[in-house]
């Protein structure tokens, strides 16, 4: 817990504005020194109030940030491509006018525009979604303090709401926030979905329909999906029924889509990984054209970015997770792999899996079996 507040402080004191101090900031300043005497002191609720203030950190680091008006055309698209559904047409045939360029295919599954939909519909504007999104993502990782011990989970809940990379991606118009958002609400849901009660049931299933929506959200969480449907079933829970929730709520997202058009459907899921030409991000192939022309390289960094990942998804079978963290990080370890091996990878990308590692390292105290076997 002393690390968690350690980091706050460390953040507090690079983010004030020494010409004019924010208000929160500095109270957070000073709630640290407090929490850390009360932790050495061994105060009981030390550790609840650490969990508590990286919910105000996640605030005040996102908030401040005003979203960028020129940023990436994700979010733009998204608002687009909503419209077209409005209006009984198919985002996966139209030709997109807010891309950049014009026409680029719609690469993001259809839950992407249900979790976008709600907020344009009651606020007219989808900008400050992916704020709210991190803010979130902190406060369920430090809800299941509650089950699993608030000195658990304070300092990566801490370490998420203060990496200021996860701060910004938040207001440049990309979705990967959001994206993650969903992958960590599912796995905290999971957490209380572990006992004999009926609540636990019914969190079993929020835990399964959110794993499926972010399925059907964007691409990276079909990767994570199966070491935590791994954990469910060597733990001895009911992975057969999470497995259909989840992949029942992911196809009700997509089918209709599918159905109505399986080739631009399909052909724009492809996009994702072929659309961007040029060799370019935080990957292996842009760090060694700083070296030598990589282009005799790319069918074999294809080869290995696509079968590669898909041996480590094989892999999970045989594999025994010993805690739901150590599953929620296999999990992000795997999403990693492409996101190295391709030839364009932007930082949201990491972002993305930064909120997954933070979860997953929160989520790490959950051992041993299932409370109680309901059958499989």
């Amino acid at each position: 817990m002393l690390a968690a507040l350690a980091v706050a402080l460390f953040w507090a004191i690079e983010g004030i504005d020494v010409n004019a101090p924010q208000i929160e900031r500095v109270a957070i300043l000073v709630s640290t020194l407090a929490l850390a005497w009360a932790a050495l002191r061994e105060t009981p609720y030390a550790a609840g109030l650490a969990a508590y203030l990286a919910v105000l950190v996640a605030i005040s680091e996102r908030l401040r940030r005003v979203p960028l008006l020129d940023g990436s055309d994700v979010l733009r698209a998204t608002v687009e491509a909503i419209g077209v559904v409005g209006g009984g047409g198919n985002p996966y045939t139209h030709v997109m006018q807010s891309t950049s360029p014009v026409g680029s295919p719609f690469v993001y599954p259809p839950g992407e525009l249900a979790w976008y939909a709600v907020p344009l519909a009651l606020f007219g504007d989808v900008t400050r979604v992916d704020s709210w999104a991190g803010v979130a993502i902190v406060a369920a990782i430090a809800l299941a303090g509650i089950r699993l011990g608030f000195e658990n989970v304070a300092l990566p809940a801490m370490l998420y709401a203060a990496w200021g990379t996860a701060g910004y991606r938040a207001i440049d118009g990309q979705n990967d926030v959001s994206a993650s958002a969903l992958v960590v609400f599912a796995a905290v849901a999971l957490v209380f979905a572990t006992g004999e009660s009926r609540s636990s049931r019914v969190m079993l299933v929020v835990s399964a329909a959110l794993f499926g929506w972010a399925m059907a959200f964007k691409q990276f969480s079909v990767l994570v999906f199966p070491p935590v449907l791994r954990w469910v079933a060597v733990s001895g829970g009911p992975w057969r029924r999470y497995a259909a929730v989840a992949l029942g709520v992911a196809a009700a997202f997509v089918l209709p889509f599918l159905v109505a058009d399986p080739g631009a459907f399909l052909g724009s899921q492809w996009a994702a990984l072929t659309f961007h030409g040029e060799i370019w991000g935080t990957n292996l192939l842009a760090t060694l054209r700083q070296y030598t022309d990589p282009a005799p390289f790319l069918p074999l960094f294809f080869a290995a970015e696509l079968f590669g990942t898909l041996a480590l998804v094989a892999l999970v079978r045989w594999w025994r997770p010993p805690s739901l963290g150590a599953a929620v990080l296999a999990g992000a370890g795997i999403v990693m792999v492409p996101l190295l091996l391709a030839k364009w990878t932007t930082q949201p990308y990491f972002a993305y899996a930064g909120a997954i590692v933070a979860c997953g390292i929160a989520l790490g105290a959950l051992t041993g079996r299932w409370s109680v076997r309901r059958g499989t």
